[in-house]
């Protein structure tokens, strides 16, 4: 899926989409201000999961088990383009948008965060394949 922000250019990061549809919910001058709240708390918790990405699921999970973890997210992120877009195109009323935005949003807030306690290690669990022409 190739996504680009309003000047065509290519997003760089997967959080950039998030962070472009957030943006421009809270931009829209037709927005009410408790659809803003939602997109502010949704920047905050999206953050927060790249976060827990960078500092907890990348050095604690195998990839099989990180990779499941990101497809949820991803599948938050998929909802909450297809919300903004149905509602760009007059499909979906505020009352509903803002509904189903609020219900992501809880859902991106729920995520894994990066907890208060240690973490457990799991990195006897990763296992190393080696590719062709690669150091035993």
């Amino acid at each position: 899926m190739s996504e680009s922000d309003a000047s065509g250019r290519g997003l760089a990061v997967n959080n950039s989409v998030l962070l472009g549809v957030f943006l421009a919910v809270a931009a829209d001058d037709q927005t009410p201000f408790a659809v803003v709240e939602l997109a502010g708390r949704s920047v905050t918790a999206s953050a927060a999961a790249h976060r827990w990405v960078l500092e907890v699921g990348k050095p604690s999970l195998d990839g099989f088990t990180l990779a499941d973890k990101l497809i949820e997210f991803g599948e938050w992120e998929d909802l909450l383009v297809g919300l903004w877009q149905a509602f760009g195109r007059g499909e979906v009323e505020m009352a509903d948008f803002q509904a189903q935005l609020a219900q992501i949003v809880a859902a991106i807030e729920r995520w894994p965060r990066v907890p208060e306690d240690p973490v457990k290690d799991f990195s006897s669990r990763l296992r190393r394949v080696l590719g062709p022409g690669a150091d035993a």
